[in-house]
């Protein structure tokens, strides 16, 4: 994990991330639009466009997203359409080839201005993570 974290802060564009269990596959990087430093900062009221390149190890036909807050070590599921298909990667998933995985979530006026950290997954066919990312982020209010 360690090295995954320094590997992911070498890259100028790519946001500090931890690996939180991929068992199907593996992350090569995270990036969160606009996020430079630690904590990625989300305004109320906007978008936030998170992409992950990543390599799974099994085929998946029906791939599922899970994205989620965790406040004060309380996950809180973020509004995310969970057909990883639909709109966020190429499907089905290949083995052994490098993937794509793009992501939209609004961040809601009615959201508390709070820190937490933003876990992303997505499983395979089995349920099992082909990658699973997690970062802290703080959300603010727009000037």
């Amino acid at each position: 994990i360690f090295l995954v974290i320094i590997y992911a802060a070498d890259e100028v564009s790519s946001t500090v991330f931890k690996d939180c269990g991929s068992v199907s596959g593996k992350i090569s990087s995270v990036d969160v639009s606009g996020c430079t430093t630690e904590p990625c900062i989300f305004y109320s009221g906007t978008n936030e466009t998170l992409t992950a390149n990543f390599t799974s190890n099994v085929v998946s036909n029906k791939p599922t997203t899970v994205i989620t807050g965790i406040i004060s070590n309380l996950p809180v599921p973020f509004p995310a359409e969970k057909d990883t298909c639909a709109h966020q990667t190429q499907c089905p998933i290949q083995a052994g080839k490098q993937s794509v995985f793009t992501i939209t979530l609004p961040v809601l006026k009615s959201y508390p201005h709070i820190s937490l950290l933003v876990k992303g997954e997505v499983r395979d066919d089995n349920g099992k993570d082909i990658m699973c990312f997690v970062f802290p982020a703080q959300i603010k209010p727009k000037d």
